[in-house]
């Protein structure tokens, strides 16, 4: 708890101001005066510090994503269950994209009255692609006549995923890619099958009659099917370069290749590089909400410097054997075992 000591001194001048009057004027009606100002710091200020530890603030969003130009309402959420009013409340939060460094700290004045439940809404408009994070910071309360006041932490964290426009226009015409799988082999699966078994599970309609352990269901009296490891060796492969300087351009580009791809009908994958980490993560695009899983996970990876960093990493740790597209900004190239190959128009 602070103490601010100007309001103390206030309020300490009006009290020995009302007993002048009282005693040099003969003004004894102020007399009543002295007994509640004398009483209410007394009574105030403790219950100001027992009542600000029943108050909660949280904070939530409209919608958990959206495109690229919309507005996000984030909502600063309180809940006063006492009979204390907070007249004067001071929320401190920030609203950053993770693929920029912003350290502006925000502030929201509430006034939050006694058995109150409600929210405050706080609009952001989006111009660029990434997660937005609405993060609390503080809420300084001041409590009677401004004397005290208390700083407590704010457990505010909210995301907001903002992916691009959809668009299908690439400059790339066409991509030479191989012709891929067997129409008769798996083609409701992304990816080859190994010849393990990852797991037995209930049968599904459209589950082929292949793919059921007879053996199994025949003990348990119900069919079971066989679900195989799947060992993700594409034909195409996505991989993005994550450089700070052209990651506005590399989502757009990246986004409406993958959106071409799949009404081509194309199987393909997006191959996610932690340059920190120097890890890969892989996702197979078969419907939006794939692709929309990939950019948030894509939206925490660290930027870096470099235009070739992902590809050349790709290669020399000796990742999957396919054909490579590398996406870095506007530039679409493709690679066949680490040579570029030319596109076809």
């Amino acid at each position: 708890m602070k103490i601010h000591i100007w309001s103390v001194i206030r309020y300490l001048f009006i009290f020995i101001l009302i007993v002048f009057f009282v005693l040099v004027f003969k003004q004894n009606y102020l007399v009543f005066l002295l007994f509640p100002y004398v009483i209410l710091p007394a009574v105030l200020i403790p219950a100001f510090i027992v009542n600000v530890k029943k108050l909660s603030i949280s904070g939530s969003a409209a919608v958990s994503d959206l495109e690229v130009g919309s507005n996000i309402i984030f909502y600063a959420e309180y809940n006063n269950p006492t009979y204390y009013p907070f007249l004067k409340c001071i929320l401190s939060f920030t609203i950053r994209n993770q693929y920029y460094d912003s350290d502006k700290l925000n502030i929201l004045n509430l006034n939050i009255m006694p058995k109150t439940e409600d929210k405050v809404n706080i609009s952001v408009m989006t111009s660029k692609t990434g997660m937005v994070v609405f993060e609390g910071k503080n809420l300084q309360i001041t409590g009677f006549m401004g004397m005290v006041s208390m700083t407590v932490p704010v457990a505010i964290n909210v995301e907001v995923a903002v992916f691009p426009k959809k668009t299908k226009h690439v400059e790339v015409a066409e991509i030479p890619y191989s012709e891929g799988y067997d129409e008769y082999t798996e083609p409701d699966l992304k990816g080859s099958l190994s010849s393990d078994v990852k797991e037995i599970r209930e049968y599904r309609p459209g589950d082929r009659m292949s793919r059921i352990h007879w053996k199994i269901s025949a003990k348990i009296d119900e069919l079971a099917v066989k679900e195989m490891e799947r060992t993700s060796v594409m034909s195409l492969v996505l991989i993005p370069e994550f450089d700070k300087e052209l990651i506005e351009d590399t989502v757009e580009t990246l986004d409406a290749l993958c959106r071409e791809l799949s009404e081509d009908g194309e199987r393909f994958e997006v191959c996610l590089y932690n340059d920190v980490a120097c890890s890969f993560d892989y996702f197979v695009i078969d419907d939006e909400e794939a692709l929309q899983n990939c950019y948030r996970d894509m939206y925490y990876l660290p930027l870096y410097e470099g235009a070739d960093k992902a590809k050349e990493a790709y290669y020399s740790s000796g990742q999957k054997s396919s054909l490579l597209v590398s996406v870095c900004g506007k530039k679409v190239a493709l690679f066949d075992d680490g040579l570029e190959v030319e596109l076809t128009k």
